[in-house]
C-alpha cells in the first residue's frame, strides 16, 4: 500500500487511514458525493461551511417570520382556547398528585386500623375471665367486643330496627303546628295562617274537610312523618335528612295529602268521621219506592204488574193488590198526571203502553265526593291542548301576509276606480 490515502470525491489526500475514515463520515464528503453523481465539480470545506451557515441563518429567519404570522393570524378566541388547554393540563397534573397522596393516606389508615384491631383482639384473648361468670357469658362478651359496630350484617332484623329507631330518635326534628312543613325557618302566629300559607304557596290541600274531626292531629302526623322519619308524604321517599326530604317534595311538587288508593285513605282514617254520610242509607229495607205503570181512570183491565228492584233485591208489587189496599182512601187523594197514577202511599202506577220504558234498568247517577271531584278535575286538566310556540308564530306570519295583501289590493282598487276602458262622463257629452 502507498503512503498516501486519497478521497476521489473531494480531491484531497490524507496521511493516515484513520483520517480518511473520519473524513468519509462528514457531511462535506456526502455533499461532494451528491455533486459527483450530478456530474458537478467538488467544493472546498470552507465554501461548504459558508453555505451551511447561510442556510441556518435563513431557516432561523423563516421560523421567526412564521411565528409572527401565526401570532397575527391567531384570534382572541384561539388565544383563550390555548390558555384553557394549558390550565386544564395543570389541573390534571394537580388532580393526579392529589389522587396519589389520597391513596397513600388511605393505605396508611387501613394499615393502622388492621393493627389496632389485631391489638384489641389480642388484649381480649389475654384478659382474665372471672370465676363467677359462666362460659356462655364470657364468650358472648368476647364476640360483642370483637365485632360490635362493624358487623351489622350479623344482627337480626329486630336489632337492626331498634338501632335505626334509636338513630331516628336522636336525629329527630320537631316541626311545630305554626311552622311550615315545606319551608325552612318559616313560622306564623297561629295554626290557621300556617295552613293558609301552605295551601296558597305549596298547594297543601286537605281532602274531605267536611268530615274531618282532628285537623291538628292530621297535620301533626304529617309533620312527624317528615321530621322524624324523613319520609315524603306522597311517594314515601326516604331522605338522609330533613332538608333533603323538603328539597325532594318541593322539586317533585309532593306537597299534598294522598287520598287516591284505599291504603292511603286508611292511613289517615282515624282523623275522620263519616257516620253523618251514612244516614241516608240506614233504612233502605223499610223505605222502598215502587215505580208501577199508570193508566187512564176508566180502564181497569189495562193495568198490569211492574217489577221495581232495589240494590238489596226488593220484591214485585202488583197493581191489583195496591188497589185493594187503597179502597178506603178517598178519590181526591188519587191524581193522574197523564203518564202515571200517583197513590197516597207514594206508589206510582204506569200504563202498559209505556212498559218498554219501565223495564229499563238505568244506571243511577253517581254523586262524587269532594275528594273525588278534585281528582277528576286534576285528571281532566291534562287533556287541555298545549301551547305550541312555533305554530303560533307561523299563524301570526300568515295573518301579517294576508293583511298586507289586502291593503295592497285596496290601494290598487282605489287608484283605478274611474279608469274603465269605456267610461263616458254624461256631463261632457
Amino acid at each position: 500500500m502507498s503512503g498516501l490515502y486519497t478521497c476521489n470525491s473531494c480531491s484531497i489526500a490524507f496521511e493516515t487511514g484513520q483520517d480518511q475514515r473520519d473524513h468519509m463520515k462528514t457531511e462535506w464528503h456526502r455533499y461532494n458525493l451528491k455533486r459527483r453523481v450530478a456530474q458537478l465539480p467538488p467544493i472546498t470545506e470552507s465554501t461548504f461551511n459558508s453555505k451551511v451557515n447561510s442556510l441556518s441563518v435563513n431557516e432561523a429567519q423563516e421560523e421567526a417570520e412564521k411565528k409572527k404570522q401565526d401570532k397575527r393570524q391567531m384570534t382572541k378566541k384561539d388565544m383563550r382556547r390555548k390558555e384553557k388547554e394549558a390550565l386544564l393540563e395543570k389541573k390534571k397534573k394537580l388532580l393526579q398528585l392529589a389522587k396519589e397522596s389520597m391513596m397513600k393516606n388511605m393505605a396508611a389508615a387501613q394499615q393502622e386500623q388492621t393493627q389496632q384491631t389485631a391489638q384489641s383482639a389480642k388484649e381480649v384473648e389475654q384478659a382474665p375471665i372471672p370465676v363467677e361468670t359462666s362460659t356462655e357469658t364470657a364468650t358472648a362478651a368476647v364476640t360483642t367486643a370483637a365485632a360490635a359496630p362493624e358487623n351489622d350484617e350479623e344482627l337480626t332484623e329486630e336489632q337492626l330496627a331498634e338501632k335505626l329507631m334509636k338513630q331516628k330518635l336522636e336525629s329527630q326534628v320537631e316541626i311545630p303546628l305554626e311552622t311550615c312543613l315545606f319551608c325552612t325557618k318559616k313560622t306564623f302566629p297561629d295554626f290557621e295562617s300556617n295552613l293558609d300559607h301552605m295551601f296558597k304557596t305549596h298547594g297543601f290541600y286537605i281532602p274531605e274537610q267536611k268530615y274531618l274531626t282532628d285537623k291538628k292531629g292530621l297535620v301533626k302526623y304529617m309533620s312527624e312523618k317528615i321530621g322524624l322519619g324523613n319520609v315524603c308524604i306522597v311517594c314515601n321517599y326516604q331522605g338522609r335528612s330533613l332538608p333533603a326530604v323538603r328539597a325532594h317534595m318541593l322539586a317533585k311538587r309532593h306537597c299534598k295529602i294522598p287520598y287516591e288508593s284505599e291504603n292511603e285513605r286508611l292511613e289517615i282514617s282515624e282523623f275522620y268521621d263519616f257516620t253523618s254520610s251514612y244516614q241516608g242509607f240506614m233504612n233502605t229495607e223499610t223505605n222502598i219506592t215502587k215505580d208501577v205503570p199508570a193508566a187512564d181512570d176508566g180502564n181497569d183491565e189495562e193495568w198490569e204488574d211492574v217489577s221495581s228492584e232495589d240494590e238489596d233485591g226488593a220484591t214485585e208489587v202488583t197493581a191489583n193488590k195496591i188497589i185493594d189496599d187503597e179502597e178506603d182512601v178517598p178519590e181526591e187523594y188519587l191524581y193522574n198526571d197523564g203518564v202515571q197514577l200517583h197513590l197516597p202511599n207514594g206508589v206510582k202506577i204506569g200504563h202498559r203502553s209505556l212498559q218498554r220504558y219501565f223495564k229499563q234498568n238505568l244506571k243511577p247517577e253517581k254523586e262524587l265526593t269532594e275528594g273525588q271531584g278534585t281528582l277528576v278535575a286534576a285528571e281532566t286538566r291534562t287533556f287541555l291542548p298545549g301551547f305550541d310556540k312555533k305554530q303560533y308564530q307561523v299563524r301570526q306570519r300568515v295573518w301579517q301576509t294576508e293583511n298586507r295583501d289586502k291593503k295592497r289590493e285596496d290601494k290598487r282598487a282605489a287608484k283605478f276606480v274611474n279608469n274603465q276602458p269605456y267610461y263616458r262622463d254624461q256631463l261632457l257629452q
